[in-house]
């Protein structure tokens, strides 16, 4: 996107995706980015709620995005989870 459509439109984009991930966490996770555009998520979602919880997750990340200058972006995002019930584990760097 930097290439095409210039830093300042890349840089709304992960604003955008980092606001959006805060808001879809909640006050009690860790939002973070790991570098470029990767970004990970430490919270607690019950095992019954998880798969539509993620849904959510994913249609809201593959919303557009509009810039400053009124231009529409076309985003998308893959969602992945790892949880300690699935890998019996609890320790972040496992997860």
């Amino acid at each position: 996107m930097n290439d095409t459509m210039g830093h300042a439109a890349g840089d709304t984009v992960l604003a955008a995706y980092g606001g959006r991930l805060t808001a879809w966490a909640g006050p009690r996770a860790a939002v973070g980015r790991l570098g470029g555009d990767e970004f990970a998520l430490v919270l607690e979602l019950n095992a019954d709620r998880r798969e539509r919880c993620l849904e959510q997750l994913f249609r809201m990340l593959h919303t557009p995005v509009v810039l400053d200058d009124g231009r529409t972006v076309d985003v998308a995002a893959s969602v992945g989870a790892a949880t300690p019930d699935v890998l019996g584990a609890r320790d972040l760097s496992r997860l």
